[in-house]
C-alpha cells in the first residue's frame, strides 16, 4: 500500500447531450445520468447505482486483502447490493443498504472466512462513509477439495 494520504479525482463532463461522461483518467469513461425513477434512462449509470457499486466493490477488495493477509484462499465470490431510497425528516435519502455476499472457501476455512468478512465490513471505507447502516448478509460455503 502507498503511504497515506491518498487522493482521487473524478471528472464529470456534460455538453448539452442527454448523458454526462464520468472519467477518472486513464480509465475508460462511464456514461452517467439520473436513474429512470428521476426521469433518466436505464442504459447509463446513475449516481445511485455507482454508489451501490462502490459499496460492493469496496467490501470485496477489503475482504480480498484481509483474506490474503490471513492466508485464506477464496475459490469464488458473488455479491449483490440493495438499497432503499425514501423520504426522511431531512429529505430524500438512503435509509438502508443490504450487502449480500456468497463465497466459497476450503471447508477448513469457513468459520475463519465468516470472521474475516465481519472485519472487512468494519474496515470498508465506503461503508464507513455512509450515513445509513450497512447490513451484511453472508453465505460462506465449503468448496470441493479439488477446487481449493
Amino acid at each position: 500500500m502507498e503511504p497515506l494520504p491518498h487522493r482521487y479525482d473524478v471528472e464529470i463532463e456534460w455538453e448539452g447531450t442527454e448523458v454526462a461522461l464520468v472519467t477518472a483518467w486513464p480509465r475508460p469513461p462511464i456514461p452517467g445520468g439520473p436513474p429512470p425513477e428521476f426521469g433518466g434512462k436505464d442504459r447509463w449509470w446513475s449516481p445511485e447505482h455507482l454508489l451501490l457499486s462502490s459499496l460492493g466493490l469496496c467490501f470485496w477488495t477489503t475482504f480480498q486483502a484481509i483474506a490474503a493477509q490471513a492466508r485464506v484462499p477464496v475459490v469464488s465470490w458473488q455479491s449483490h447490493v440493495r438499497a432503499t431510497l425514501d423520504r426522511t425528516e431531512d429529505g430524500i435519502a438512503f435509509t438502508s443498504f443490504v450487502l449480500h455476499a456468497a463465497l466459497l472457501v476450503a471447508p477448513a476455512d469457513v468459520a475463519r472466512a465468516e470472521q474475516l468478512a465481519e472485519k472487512a465490513k468494519k474496515h470498508c471505507l465506503i461503508s464507513a462513509a455512509l450515513k445509513a447502516p450497512v447490513e451484511l448478509e453472508l453465505t460462506v460455503g465449503a468448496a470441493e477439495p479439488a477446487t481449493v
